[in-house]
């Protein structure tokens, strides 16, 4: 475990350049988009990679370049570790959900990583059930009976519930991204081994998240207030 040792330093150090809560709210509650713009420019990950931008304002570019950069780095920092190849391959183009579940299925019996495994069950299963309610032919009180004893009860109540009141499936989702993310705030208090890497990577997958969904949401001028309910909880 010790031979991490500087990869987790590594990460440690770019874990303060996450976006924080006060952070999010800021960009959240400003005026429009392009307030919005100019608070993530602030943050020092998102600033150095402007110049490399052909458009200006273009979010999506900028989010790839970062991607790219975070999964760069943990590639140099772990090579070719079984792992994470896997995570990685989320990012194929033409790979399905359903591809990547059984995937991580698989690589829960390969891996004997403790945060792993428990965040690939709680990934696995809160997504085939958000893949079964896109579907369509459910009993909102019969799912939520089904979970009522895991530990995804409360992600799935209240995604239920909103469910009910709104008809819309966004709720879940951010349920199952919260839960997931208070599973891997787990790797902060790791000092060795593979669980740091695999926490950043997954805080930058929902940091991604947030910022399109703010910086989209924004471009579409819905209301702060709004837009604050469908915030996830941040890494940091």
């Amino acid at each position: 475990m010790v031979e991490f040792a500087y990869a987790v330093g590594r990460i440690r150090a770019l874990e303060a350049h996450l976006l924080g809560e006060s952070q999010v709210l800021r960009l959240a509650e400003s005026r429009d988009f392009e307030s919005a713009y100019l608070v993530l420019r602030e943050n020092p990950a998102y600033a150095e990679k402007l110049d490399r931008l052909e458009q200006p304002f273009d979010f999506e570019r900028l989010l790839e370049i970062d991607r790219d950069a975070a999964l760069a780095l943990l590639k140099n920092l772990a090579p070719d570790h079984p792992l994470l190849t896997v995570l990685y391959r989320k990012y194929e183009p033409d790979l399905k959900l359903t591809s990547y579940l059984e995937l991580l299925k698989q690589a829960l019996a390969d891996h004997p990583v403790p945060l792993f495994k428990k965040y690939a069950r709680g990934f696995i299963l809160l997504n085939e059930l958000r893949l079964k309610l896109i579907s369509g032919g459910f009993e909102p009180e019969a799912i939520e009976s089904a979970y009522r004893y895991t530990d995804y009860r409360l992600a799935v109540s209240r995604g239920m519930a909103g469910y009910q009141k709104t008809g819309s499936l966004f709720i879940l989702e951010r349920e199952i991204d919260n839960y997931l993310m208070e599973t891997l705030k787990r790797a902060k208090y790791t000092a060795f081994g593979i669980e740091p890497l695999v926490g950043f990577f997954y805080a930058k997958e929902i940091e991604h998240k947030l910022v399109r969904l703010i910086l989209t949401l924004k471009k579409m001028k819905v209301p702060p207030e709004a837009l604050k309910e469908r915030l996830r909880l941040s890494y940091v």
